[in-house]
């Protein structure tokens, strides 16, 4: 018997127990529902992740640190510039010096290396106005870092320019971001970091290049000031010239040519003896949870395929006790026994694809739905999904419950095919 009429019969069979067969799909269905579901979350939540990292940290860049032994107690003062940085409460870092920068520096696959330098600057202002506010911290400008801008854009690199947030440029008083891009604004600095009233000060003038907007998936500590590199190293220079700060980082950031140079630049780094961390090992705590989360929602999902199994197994059973004499007529008329056992496999891997295209077509509607709930509830920004369907995941749930299905099918169908048609006939 053709491989296509069995098939036929097997869904005419189906839809003589319409009321059964649904029943058990539906079982089948909750499974691939929640699989479906989660191996979306799993795909939002790993984009999510991405796109975060590409908005707060460059790909191209590893962090450098000393490796250092625990120390308790005061830090000593060193004149030859190495030393620690104590922070209080027993906070204590090992910092880097100039001579490790220009080791990192020499690593195999590092293009370039610079110390992160913090500076404390005690107002920000324009000329044109009085208005002077505080300004939390100073950070470099670095184009592969991506940002929302409002108005200008400085392209791969800043020069003597400046690219400011939003909220400062409302309260210097620019009547809009477009207003301020070409203006200068001024950063004030104490030499030494003294406050003392009249301490010696230093005006460094920047041309605004550019004005960010808040993004929901940048970072929150994003520096409301960017520079070059070689301004904020005057700034930082100026700061703590004659200080233990001064000269002294408490991490460089190396650079690669390439994203995929970055594993490798790490490995030469941690020969030389310090501890590296590239953006991917920065944010590897959120990759851990999502395949966490993720796990634990395929394995509800593996449960209920599993219940669902013996539901398939017990409806077979029924099925064959029910057409015994069905089974031993059509084995009366040549019907071979392979083909009454592939008659209810096929039946099996019928109920299975009516279970995983109703679950994963359950699932996309479900999540399509809920994606502007999720958005909005999470303000997780305009086209952000944390509910991604790839085609191929339909395909993977529907085949897996088919071939799972037939699995069940497998005893039942055995069963089927070695009843002999005498006997099968002459049952009521």
């Amino acid at each position: 018997m053709r491989l296509r009429d069995i098939t036929k019969r097997a869904g005419r069979s189906l839809k003589n127990a319409k009321a059964r067969t649904l029943l058990t799909s539906l079982a089948i269905g909750v499974g691939a529902f929640t699989i479906t579901l989660s191996l979306a979350a799993g795909t939002g939540g790993k984009e999510y992740a991405s796109e975060i990292i590409s908005n707060n940290v460059n790909p191209k860049q590893i962090m450098v640190t000393k490796v250092s032994e625990k120390a308790s107690g005061p830090t000593e003062y060193s004149d030859t510039g190495e030393s620690s940085i104590d922070f209080g409460d027993g906070n204590k870092v090992d910092t880097l010096t100039e001579n490790d920068v220009k080791s990192i520096q020499s690593a195999s696959g590092v293009k370039t290396a610079y110390p992160s330098l913090g500076t404390t600057p005690l107002y920000i202002t324009v000329p044109t106005t009085q208005k002077k506010f505080q300004l939390s911290s100073i950070d470099v400008y670095d184009s592969a870092i991506k940002r929302k801008y409002a108005a200008g854009n400085p392209g791969s690199e800043i020069g003597n320019g400046a690219v400011i947030s939003d909220e400062y440029q409302k309260a210097l008083g620019f009547s809009s971001a477009k207003d301020a891009v070409g203006k200068d604004v001024q950063v004030a600095f104490v030499k030494g970091g003294s406050i003392i009233p009249n301490a010696e000060r230093k005006i460094f003038t920047f041309s605004i290049q550019g004005v960010t907007e808040k993004n929901d998936i940048s970072a929150a500590v994003s520096a409301p000031l960017l520079v070059s590199q070689d301004s904020l190293q005057q700034m930082h220079d100026y700061q703590y010239s004659g200080t233990p700060y001064a000269n002294n980082y408490v991490y460089v950031l190396a650079n690669v040519e390439n994203a995929d140079d970055a594993a490798a630049a790490k490995k030469s780094i941690e020969e030389k003896g310090y501890r590296a961390q590239t953006a991917e090992d920065l944010m590897s705590f959120i990759f851990q949870f999502i395949n966490v989360l993720q796990g634990i929602l395929i394995g509800f999902g593996a449960l209920a395929v599993l219940t669902s199994v013996f539901g398939i197994i017990n409806t077979q059973y029924i099925s064959v006790l029910e057409r015994t004499q069905q089974i031993g007529l059509m084995k009366a008329l040549g019907m071979r026994r392979r083909d009454v056992g592939r008659l209810f496999k096929l039946e099996a891997a019928w109920i299975g694809f009516l279970g995983g295209a109703i679950g994963a077509g359950l699932a996309f509607a479900a999540g399509t739905a809920a994606n502007p709930w999720i958005r909005e509830t999470l303000s997780l920004g305009e086209n952000t999904n944390l509910l991604i369907f790839q085609p191929w995941t339909f395909a993977v749930v529907i085949i897996g419950l088919m071939i799972i299905s037939v699995g069940a099918g497998i005893l039942p169908a055995r069963k089927a095919a070695k009843l002999d048609p005498i006997e099968a006939l002459r049952t009521e």
